[in-house]
């Protein structure tokens, strides 16, 4: 299986806590559970994903500055932004870790702890509620794109 997994990174060395805001994302590629190479997607104030989330039909047609990403981890990023991407099938997780190739590194081993801040971007009903628990996301045993971790432990 190939992804091509993107990680909010403003300074292109630690996650960053707002993805509607970034304009840099390091991109890994991952094929048969191993990484294939990393790449920078930079894009400007007006192609991110803030006016892309914004956007409807009435705006200017704002493209998803992501395309042909199957899933982005980042460190903040609200509830409807993550439906909107999960519609155009990429699974968004809230992630705890700080160093975005760790962060690849533990996603792959299956120890990469989720956050949770209203909706974790997983299928499940939180109900709107707040507050803080981990889940590990075991990504080489459940499906990838389809927004569902298979863990929920509160």
């Amino acid at each position: 299986m190939e992804l091509n997994i993107a990680i909010t990174s403003q300074n292109k060395k630690t996650v960053f806590e707002h993805a509607g805001r970034c304009t840099r994302f390091l991109v890994y590629h991952i094929k048969d559970n191993e990484l294939v190479n990393k790449s920078l997607i930079e894009i400007t104030k007006e192609e991110s994903l803030h006016n892309f989330f914004h956007s409807n039909s009435t705006d200017t047609i704002v493209l998803n500055p992501l395309q042909g990403i199957n899933m982005l981890l980042t460190g903040g990023i609200g509830d409807g932004a993550i439906r909107k991407l999960a519609n155009v099938g990429i699974a968004t997780h809230l992630i705890e870790e700080k160093d975005p190739d760790v962060a690849i590194e533990k996603l792959l081993n299956g120890t990469l702890a989720a956050k949770k801040s209203g909706n974790c971007g997983c299928s499940g009903n939180h109900d709107d509620h707040n507050h803080d628990h981990k889940h590990e996301h075991k990504h080489g045993e459940h499906g990838h794109g389809n927004g569902n971790c298979g863990h929920h432990n509160h």
